[in-house]
């Protein structure tokens, strides 16, 4: 049975990046689409940019949730990699503090 940790969201993109992100530029891992919805004005990306919530999976497990912004020519928006909110590594599931 895989531990469960809440932490911090350095360490947590930290783990991503180091782990799952050269994975998906791979393209090893299988993405889906969970929330999906127009980006609010506050978020202060241009009109018609996409905010959506995304798991990666592996075999069909799910290593890793993300945020991005998706902008309307379908770069990714914000610092051009999602924000991961929780990520499996190592038995552990490490989970957003909020």
């Amino acid at each position: 049975m895989e531990s469960r940790r809440l932490t911090s969201a350095r360490e947590l993109r930290a783990v991503f990046n180091a782990f799952v992100w050269p994975r998906i530029e791979r393209g090893e891992l299988d993405e889906l689409v969970l929330m999906s919805g127009q980006a609010a004005a506050a978020s202060g990306q241009p009109p018609g940019t996409m905010s959506e919530l995304v798991g990666y999976y592996d075999s069909g497990r799910r290593i890793a949730v993300a945020h991005r912004f998706v902008m309307p020519d379908g770069g990714l928006g914000g610092s051009g990699r999602p924000d991961p909110k929780e990520v499996r590594h190592d038995g552990e599931l490490l989970r957003l503090r909020r």
